[in-house]
């Protein structure tokens, strides 16, 4: 079967950031962010006191006792915004409006469970049954606002022009994750690689201005397609390559992406889903910090992050399960 090939293939682990939106707030803002589900339940996954990340909420860690009411849940989870801090939807439509919490609930992600929150939030669609709900954007408690950040088309000029940026480094790290496989060898030489196409499918950047000048962020997603082989059963080989292009002018880029070869079915490839990215500022208004909130998910997990964004590059500060299911065992 497909999984049990790429699973015999011992394929390598994936990871990816990006952002959606942009979060202000003063340099001393204290505040606690949730994703928010389509079914009206938040995930309290990280906390801000002025200065530094944390993770006080329980989350998907085993053997959480589910607090009978809000009043139950101990103190020290609400983070830095505090158990009577208001909370604040922001949906992904560049909406926003107050949030009512209800109660804590245990809500079903993959094959686990995790700690959230009901509120009195309902989407319009309906929410479809399956291992995890989609997420409408994120909930915001203490000082801190969502500002939109452009998505770029991937048909646009800046588009042609990522990919020539990248298309070296797409080459060194696709060689890297060809050669990683101790029972497999890549069927298309380096040559035959390099001279298919490389396509961007998805391609988020936010420009910031500091003090210290300007720099691009950017967040891409991008595949090299192979013809399907016999043995393949019509799901040929691609590259994926995901990760982040910082831009300053008048210097090289700093090109920070992962490789990962796999099949047409995309099995374990974790997809970005943009949240937010919280500005901190200082008194005057300049830019002193810039953190950018996502979701990774795949077909069997999924993952709340966040990241610190510079004109020197990218560094995950947050990262929490959740939820997922293990890997099939190969036969």
């Amino acid at each position: 079967m497909l999984r049990s090939r790429i699973g015999r293939a011992s394929l390598p682990a994936l990871a990816a950031v990006a952002a959606l939106a942009m979060v202000s707030a003063a340099a001393d803002a204290r505040f606690t962010v949730a994703v928010l589900r389509r079914d009206g339940v938040m995930i309290p996954f990280a906390s801000f006191n002025g200065r530094a990340w944390n993770t006080p909420w329980p989350g998907a860690a085993p053997n959480v006792v589910l607090p009978i009411s809000l009043d139950d849940v101990p103190k020290e989870w609400w983070g830095s915004a505090g158990p009577a801090a208001p909370w604040t939807a922001w949906l992904a439509d560049g909406s926003s409006r107050p949030l009512k919490l209800n109660r804590p609930v245990h809500v079903q992600v993959f094959c686990g469970a995790h700690l959230g929150i009901g509120t009195d939030y309902r989407a319009q669609a309906p929410v479809e049954r399956g291992p995890t709900v989609a997420k409408d954007g994120v909930a915001i408690a203490g000082d801190a606002r969502l500002e939109p950040v452009p998505q770029i088309s991937v048909l646009a000029a800046d588009a042609a022009r990522m990919v020539a940026a990248i298309t070296a480094k797409f080459n060194e790290e696709e060689a890297q994750a060809a050669e990683s496989f101790t029972r497999w060898r890549h069927p298309f030489g380096a040559a035959a690689r390099a001279a298919a196409p490389i396509v961007l499918e998805a391609f988020y950047r936010s420009i910031e201005t500091t003090p210290h000048g300007e720099f691009r962020t950017s967040y891409i997603e991008a595949i090299r397609k192979f013809p399907a082989l016999p043995r393949d059963e019509g799901c040929g080989l691609i590259t994926f390559v995901h990760g982040w292009v910082t831009e300053v002018p008048g210097k090289k880029p700093v090109i920070d992406i992962r490789a990962r070869v796999t099949y047409c079915d995309r099995e374990d490839v974790p997809f970005i889903q943009p949240f937010g990215r919280f500005v901190a500022r200082d008194a005057g208004g300049r830019v002193q910090d810039v953190f950018w909130v996502y979701q990774l998910s795949s077909w069997r997990n999924e993952f709340y992050s966040v990241a610190r964004v510079t004109k020197d590059g990218v560094r995950p500060v947050v990262g929490v399960s959740g939820g997922g299911c293990p890997k099939e065992p190969a036969p």
